[in-house]
């Protein structure tokens, strides 16, 4: 009789998961029992790139079942615009971050918090600090550090890979903290990047099976298997460490009467006027800076010493725009960007190549319909961006680097997308710090384009040594680690570097 009874329901069971579902969904790969597409998921490394083939076998908006969830991969800057732009407001949640946010604990990092009134306190704390206004006051900072960065590397230009990680970090500090960083090997520095580096990791789509099967949380980290959760238990420590002590220095600070001016003391001092702002809240959106700026802003300026290896002619083109633009032999600041549309061109020309974070995922909070097709309520909603900046429709020859494609008659055109957009995010998770990015990143860009020659480093035949393209899989993604040759143009600008530094003092 219990034989009988196991029986009927094991095949009621299986009917109910085989039941053909009257949906119209996406178009996808065919799913199989109770696996669904498990086995479709592109793998890592550059799994964006298997979405964006998806993309091209099944449209714009594609489909997985994956063990149970709903899936939607978006290919297209159109189909973007339509669901994470226009419908924002059922676009914006984030899926279930088991890894990151329940097992290792960066459910106080903004990029993780699920929509609601909780982000929005979070986002409404940075925006006057952050807003496209309130950027331009850290111009003069961004200016003073690029100088000491350009002087650091006429000493030793081939540490370049670890200036960079200086000049990142160094900005992010001193804006957010009132911290001055000196040395690349800083403390302070290499908290907030090992963070922010596994922070990426743990939110990486697919990168755990916890993810997937959301009970492996629960087994105890000595058990066989269970490194997830060692690495975890570590990763909590280091990151509860990165919220925490640059806020109590800065408190320290304004208590002893000698904090720089900068994001945090704004919000301690605005705090005392109303009291609007709890603690907590002012860490974690202080901590979303510290964590969110640094490797980003590092990965997009590593992306662009890669792009000049590979283009030689797009960085002489940009030089001889600057020379002649800058004929009074300056280095190149912030109130110049109208007037160098190459080096704009070339700026988004690089985004769009290495864009630093190829996979965006939002959830959908109820169910929607969209040219006929039914996106189911709690949807992973997938945004490929990498795919969207690949599209040859939108980009012809998406592979070949053409500053000259945001380009016509001399002057940037309008009607191309602006990779920027899509890089820095969507509708209501925009990245609220994109506006000092921005400016970061073009200075960076444009003054090592001005001094500066970057090459390919030669092997021991002399041959030139040209780096594997593969990007790192994460949330936020960059180039491995690859040799190259940054020289001085000339003689002049190592004085020009010089005299500036001595000016500011540096």
């Amino acid at each position: 009789m219990h034989q009988i009874l196991l029986a009927v329901l094991a095949c009621g069971l299986l009917a109910f998961l085989c039941r053909p579902d009257r949906r119209r969904l996406p178009p996808g790969p065919a799913r199989k029992v109770l696996l669904g597409n498990i086995y479709n998921v592109p793998r890592q490394p550059e799994e964006w790139k298997g979405f964006a083939a998806l993309g091209k076998l099944y449209g714009p908006v594609s489909y997985l079942r994956v063990l149970g969830r709903d899936v939607v991969i978006l290919n297209s800057a159109k189909a973007v615009n339509d669901l994470l732009e226009q419908r924002s407001a059922i676009y914006s949640n984030r899926p279930r971050f088991v890894m990151a946010n329940e097992v290792a604990g960066f459910d106080w990092l903004i990029p993780f918090m699920p929509y609601g009134n909780f982000l929005r306190q979070h986002r409404r704390a940075l925006h006057q600090h952050l807003n496209e206004a309130a950027a331009k006051t850290w111009w003069n900072t961004q200016q003073d550090l690029n100088v000491r960065f350009l002087k650091k590397l006429i000493d030793a230009p081939g540490d370049w890979w670890d200036l960079t990680h200086w000049l990142a970090g160094a900005n992010i500090m001193r804006m957010t903290f009132g911290i001055e960083i000196a040395k690349k090997d800083d403390p302070w520095i290499d908290l907030g990047i090992k963070v922010a580096e596994v922070a990426s990791k743990a939110g990486s789509f697919g990168a755990f099976a916890v993810d997937i099967f959301p009970l492996l949380k629960y087994i105890p980290a000595w058990f066989p298997g269970a490194k997830f959760k060692r690495d975890a238990i570590e990763w909590r420590q280091v990151h509860v460490q990165a919220k925490n002590l640059p806020f109590q220095r800065v408190v320290k600070d304004m208590a002893a009467g000698n904090a720089m001016s900068c994001i945090a003391r704004s919000m301690l001092e605005e705090d005392t006027k109303d009291s609007s702002l709890s603690e907590e809240v002012m860490k974690n959106a202080l901590g979303a800076i510290y964590l969110g700026g640094a490797d980003t802003s590092l990965a997009a300026m590593r992306g662009f010493v890669f792009a000049m290896v590979l283009n030689p002619s797009a960085q002489k083109t940009a030089q001889d725009e600057i020379d002649r633009t800058l004929s009074d032999g300056t280095l190149p600041s912030h109130p110049d960007r109208p007037h160098l549309p190459y080096v704009e061109a070339l700026y988004r020309e690089t985004m769009r190549m290495y864009p630093i974070a190829p996979l965006t995922p939002h959830c959908v909070t109820e169910e929607d319909e969209y040219e006929g097709m039914t996106i189911p309520k709690g949807s992973t909603v997938i945004a490929n961006t990498w795919g969207i900046l690949h599209d040859e429709e939108t980009y012809p020859e998406p592979e070949t680097f053409k500053p000259e494609r945001f380009l016509k008659q001399g002057a940037l055109d309008p009607d191309v997308l602006d990779p920027r957009n899509p890089a820095f995010g969507y509708g209501r998770r925009v990245c609220p710090g994109r506006h000092i990015a921005d400016a970061e990143l073009w200075l960076f860009i444009v003054t090592m384009l001005s001094c500066y020659n970057i090459s390919p480093a030669e092997d021991g035949n002399g041959e030139p040594i040209i780096p594997p393209s593969t990007m790192c899989s994460g949330l936020v993604s960059s180039v491995s680690k690859f040799p190259c040759n940054i020289q001085l143009r000339n003689e002049s600008k190592r004085k020009l570097i010089l005299a500036e530094a001595d000016r500011l003092k540096l």
